[in-house]
C-alpha cells in the first residue's frame, strides 16, 4: 500500500478517534457527527486511489486542507494545543504527504 493511501485511512482514524474521545468528555455530539463525516468522505478518498491514485490523492488533500484550516481557526479562537493544535499539525503532514505524492506520482 502506498505511503499516501495509507496517510489518508490514518488520518481517518485519528479523526474518528479523537471525535469519539471529544464526545465522551465534552458531550459534544456534533464533534464525534462531524469527525464521522470527514472519515467517511476520507475513506472514498482512499478507495478512490486504489482506483485512480491522483484522484484519490487530490481528494484527500482538498478535505485535508479543509480540515487544517478548520483546526488552525479552531485553535486561534482556543488557544489550546490539545486537540485543535495536535491535529493541526497532524493535518499539515497529511497534506503534505498527498501534495508530494500527487506532484511525483
Amino acid at each position: 500500500m502506498p505511503i499516501a493511501s495509507l496517510a489518508i485511512l490514518v488520518y481517518a482514524a485519528i479523526l474518528v478517534i479523537g471525535g469519539f474521545i471529544g464526545w465522551r468528555l465534552s458531550g459534544d455530539r456534533m464533534r464525534f457527527t462531524s469527525s464521522l463525516i470527514s472519515a467517511a468522505m476520507l475513506t472514498i478518498a482512499y478507495r478512490l486511489s486504489r482506483i485512480s491514485p491522483r484522484a484519490g490523492y487530490l481528494m484527500g488533500m482538498a478535505i485535508t486542507v479543509i480540515l487544517t484550516v478548520m483546526f488552525a481557526v479552531r485553535l486561534k479562537k482556543t488557544r489550546k494545543l490539545v486537540p485543535s493544535g495536535i491535529l493541526l499539525l497532524v493535518s499539515v503532514a497529511v497534506v503534505i504527504t498527498l501534495a508530494w505524492t500527487a506532484i511525483t506520482g
